[in-house]
């Protein structure tokens, strides 16, 4: 469990305290959720695969962004580098399995600080069913979207949330690090300003899987610390079963530059990177699942 630290990087500068805390949960013998929580990266990662490939995917997902922390930011160049080097090692990783016996993958969520046309700001990624969301005065608003197999019948009109939650394919994704989907990494991006007071919640299905929305909304308004708020939000997951591996990364704006408070636009349409740091296709999509192989 990772104790919250405040991070900062000048009087400008975007500054956050956060929280973290993982458990195996209580009916998985392993965890293979790994999570990265440092300045200038808040990710989370869901292995898939089976013990010791699910495991040693999302740790080696991760390690592709550690020559970044302690720095005030990372660029979107340097993102997506990180991101190409994560593709390639954890699609390395299933070079010599069988893939009946599961092939390593992952999912990746979180939050970055980085900074467009020299204002810092926020940058949200996601591929898979992990998810970051954001604290409003009246609940909490999921940046991401599920890739997933539900989440496209939702979408679609074919299945009601309640639905989904008993859905035997729920577990099914549609995108992943590795997984035999290759050595790409398709990942959406959300630029989000960075506003004093603001909190992000960044978690593995583990969370999100366990307890709704208006559960996690009720724990991260309680006025607790993040790291107080991540042991309650893992506390609620295992109450209500922990039947997965749970993470979670709770980060609070602390300070925040003045010119992103009053300019920066708010997610929407408009805040996804175009061009070399778009969203890839979904012609390019392929499925996993994050099921153990039987």
């Amino acid at each position: 469990m990772s104790r919250g630290g405040e991070s900062r990087a000048g009087a400008r500068a975007i500054v956050l305290d956060h929280g973290a805390a993982t458990d195996t949960g209580l009916t998985r013998a392993h965890n293979e959720d790994s999570y990265l929580a440092a300045h200038p990266v808040f990710l989370v990662a869901d292995g898939m695969g089976g013990h010791e490939a699910g495991d040693v995917a999302s740790r080696t997902a991760l390690a592709a962004f550690s020559p970044y922390l302690g720095a005030p930011e990372i660029s979107g160049d340097a993102l997506m580098e990180c991101l190409g080097r994560a593709a390639r090692d954890v699609d390395a990783l299933g070079a010599d399995r069988d893939p009946l016996m599961g092939l390593p993958g992952c999912t990746l969520s979180g939050v970055v600080v980085t900074s467009i046309d020299g204002r810092a700001c926020l940058r949200v990624l996601n591929i898979g069913d992990s998810r970051t969301y954001r604290m409003t005065p009246d609940g909490v608003e999921q940046i991401t979207v599920d890739h997933s197999e539900v989440q496209e019948l939702m979408s679609s009109g074919q299945l009601t949330a309640g639905e989904a939650l008993a859905s035997p394919r729920r577990h099914v994704i549609t995108r992943a690090l590795g997984a035999g989907i290759g050595p790409v990494a398709l990942a959406d991006h959300f630029l989000i300003p960075a506003r004093a007071g603001d909190r992000l919640i960044v978690c593995t299905d583990g969370v999100s899987g366990e307890i709704d929305d208006d559960s996690i909304s009720s724990i991260v308004h309680r006025g607790q610390r993040p790291q107080e708020t991540a042991d309650s939000l893992i506390d609620a997951a295992l109450g209500a079963g922990g039947r997965d591996n749970a993470t979670v990364i709770v980060i609070d704006v602390t300070h925040a530059p003045p010119a992103m408070t009053d300019t920066a636009p708010d997610v929407d349409s408009t805040t996804i990177p175009s061009t070399k740091h778009d969203t890839l296709p979904r012609a390019r999509e392929q499925h996993s699942s994050k099921e153990n192989p039987s």
